[in-house]
């Protein structure tokens, strides 16, 4: 390696019973089981009703609003409509809200931007320091829409490579503001039983999201069309939806995915009405759910268990509990215990600083 060489020369690793050992935090969706932070992919075929949905999102996420029946987080948003003008921006909005007294003063617009390109000498250039000067200006925009991708694309051959890289500056965008971009994208002629299959251009498009929305309509002339949703972070759903003429809004009709049988809400529910009472544990998995089943008459198997106890781990905090995950020479044991003073309504209000406590704890347990 060359001396002076920027590049990283050793790798950084974490062994899995470390990581195992670490509470999940829970993912902070923008819509809850249908938008993460990361880039999203929205595709459909020309006309096909991809700009109305986009624009009504817009206008549930800047106003915090419930899209369908996931609850939105109220936020800044960005809408770059490169195929439109503000006239038609405008009166495409005034059909949609008409009389709404909703204050969309968070939601902006813009028809010009520039193309996306590679960084040069360490500086964003192009659309990147577009993005850039918007978010500084803007800290809590969680939502950026592209439409379309191809209006700020340079690339003028179709490969696997050129996909992926252009897709990739978007993601790693969208990660490093910890946002949303929704990149909205045509369908291919061709059919296809798989929807991603679907998306024109190579797999590099939707092997780089993190997710991707695919609209399709069965007829052009028919009102109802399916969303198919799929993505690293939410569940692989159905949505049926129906195109109201009146208020140019895609209305939901059924959903096809399976609520979870053992949420996180419900695991914390018992948990809580048997620590309040014992106050501590430790112990393995299965000898919690045996636990949960003799003192509230619910089942979780071990596995299960483990896995809500991870998600649920930062919501435990509040109600002044904290909960480790910790190796032995022969089990995996879980640790809960109370750390905190708790209020009336059964939440941490205060008395000990939870972190430092916390942190001395843990401390005592490594050095022990």
């Amino acid at each position: 390696m060359p001396e002076g060489s920027d590049f990283m020369t050793n790798l950084k690793t974490i062994d899995a019973e470390t990581l195992l050992s670490q509470p999940m935090h829970q993912v902070p969706f923008l819509v809850d089981g249908l938008l993460a932070p990361g880039l999203y992919i929205l595709a459909g075929a020309p006309k096909v009703g991809k700009s109305w949905l986009a624009l009504w999102l817009c206008t549930r996420i800047a106003s915090g609003k419930p899209v369908w029946k996931f609850a939105a987080r109220c936020s800044t948003v960005l809408y770059l409509c490169l195929e439109d003008n503000r006239q038609r921006i405008q009166n495409r909005l005034s059909e949609m809200v008409g009389g709404e007294p909703d204050d969309f003063s968070s939601l902006h617009f813009s028809t010009e931007a520039q193309m996306l390109t590679l960084p040069d000498r360490g500086q964003d250039t192009g659309l990147l320091r577009q993005l850039h000067e918007f978010t500084d200006k803007h800290p809590d925009t969680r939502l950026i829409i592209i439409d379309t991708l191809q209006k700020v694309r340079t690339a003028a051959d179709v490969s696997y490579g050129c996909d992926y890289n252009d897709l990739s500056l978007l993601k790693s965008f969208a990660d490093q503001h910890r946002l949303t971009i929704l990149v909205i994208h045509h369908l291919r002629k061709m059919k296809d039983d798989d929807p991603l299959n679907r998306i024109s251009g190579t797999t590099g498009i939707s092997g780089a999201a993190d997710g991707t929305l695919v609209l399709i309509r069965s007829k052009r002339s028919e009102s109802g069309a399916v969303l198919h949703c799929t993505g690293r972070d939410i569940q692989t759903r159905e949505l049926t939806l129906e195109f109201n003429q009146d208020g140019h809004v895609w209305e939901l009709r059924s959903d096809s995915a399976v609520d979870d049988p053992v949420p996180s809400e419900e695991v914390l529910e018992h948990l809580l009405a048997w620590l309040r009472e014992a106050g501590s544990f430790s112990g393995t998995a299965e000898e919690l759910s045996a636990t949960l089943r003799q003192r509230c008459g619910v089942l979780y198997p071990g596995n299960v268990l483990t896995r809500k106890m991870r998600s649920c781990a930062e919501e435990l905090e509040r109600y002044g509990f904290v909960c480790r995950f910790r190796r032995t020479h022969d089990r995996r044991l879980i640790e809960l215990e109370r750390v905190g003073c708790v209020g009336d309504d059964g939440i941490f209000s205060g008395g000990e600083n939870i972190d430092a406590t916390v942190a001395e704890r843990d401390s005592k347990a490594a050095s022990a």
